[in-house]
C-alpha cells in the first residue's frame, strides 16, 4: 500500500481552513474513491506535509490517481491557496524536478496490517542524497534489533524531497510524543547512539526546535468487519 507524500511551504495559521476542505471531502468524496485509505496532514515550522495512503499497486499508480481523476485535482486546486511551493535546501545535491518526495528506506518489507487503524509521527529534517546509503545503513542495523519493536513501530519509512528529510513511522498510539518520549526516557544506548550516528549526516531543518511534526488532520477509510 504505497504512500503519496507532498511537502511544501503553509502558514499553520490556515489549519483550520485546510481541516475544513478536507472534512468535507473526506466525508462526501472519498467514499467513492475506496482505493484511498488514509490522509493525514501535519505542520512544521513553514511546512506542510500531506501523507496519502493508497490501496492500489504502486506510488506511480498512486499519484496517478491524485493527479488525474477529477474528483483529486478539485481538491488539489482547493488547497492549492493554502500550500505552496517550496524550493530545495542550499546544499540539495539532488533532482528538484520531483513532484512528491522520494521512498528510499521502508521497514518491516511486508505491507501493514489494519492500516486505518495506525497513526503517524513525522519527524522532519534535512539530508543530502548522497547520504542515502549511511541513513539506510544505520536504520537497517537498528531495525534488525528489537528497538522498533520495543517502540512500538509498526512500520517505518523515509522519504527525501529537495533535501528535505521525513522519518515516518505508523504506531497503534495516536499520540506520537508519549511514544517517543518514552524511548528517550529509558535511555536504550543503542537507540541514542543511532540518534548521534545519523545526527552527523541529517541536520535539523529547525536548529530552534524539536523535529518532530504536529499532526492536524486525521481521516481513515471505515474498515468492514
Amino acid at each position: 500500500m504505497p504512500s503519496i507524500v507532498t511537502v511544501g511551504t503553509f502558514d499553520s495559521d490556515h489549519a483550520t481552513d485546510v481541516t475544513k476542505i478536507l472534512r468535507e471531502f473526506d466525508g462526501e468524496v472519498a467514499s467513492e474513491l475506496p482505493q484511498l485509505r488514509r490522509r493525514q496532514v501535519f505542520h512544521y515550522g513553514d511546512l506542510y506535509v500531506h501523507l496519502q495512503d493508497w490501496d492500489v499497486a504502486d506510488a506511480a499508480e498512486a499519484y496517478r490517481m491524485t493527479t488525474t481523476d477529477p474528483r483529486c485535482t478539485r481538491l488539489n486546486d482547493s488547497l492549492s491557496a493554502y500550500f505552496g511551493d517550496h524550493s530545495a535546501t542550499e546544499d540539495w545535491d539532488g533532482p528538484v524536478d520531483q513532484p512528491t518526495a522520494q521512498r528510499f528506506y521502508v521497514w518491516p518489507a511486508e505491507q501493514l496490517e489494519n492500516l486505518e487503524q495506525t497513526y503517524s509521527a513525522v519527524i522532519v529534517n534535512t539530508q543530502r542524497q548522497e547520504h542515502i546509503p549511511e541513513v539506510s545503513r544505520l536504520f537497517s542495523q537498528s531495525d534488525a534489533t528489537d528497538i522498533p519493536r520495543n517502540m512500538g513501530t509498526l512500520r517505518r519509512q523515509i522519504y527525501l524531497w529537495r533535501g528535505i528529510y521525513l522519518h515516518i513511522q505508523d504506531f497503534a498510539e495516536p499520540d506520537a510524543i508519549k511514544v517517543i518520549s518514552a524511548v528517550w526516557t529509558e535511555g536504550d544506548p543503542r537507540f541514542l547512539q543511532l540518534v548521534d550516528d545519523l545526527t552527523r549526516v541529517i541536520p535539523p531543518y529547525d536548529p530552534e526546535g524539536n523535529s518532530l511534526a504536529t499532526r492536524f488532520y486525521h481521516w481513515a477509510a471505515e474498515v468492514s468487519e
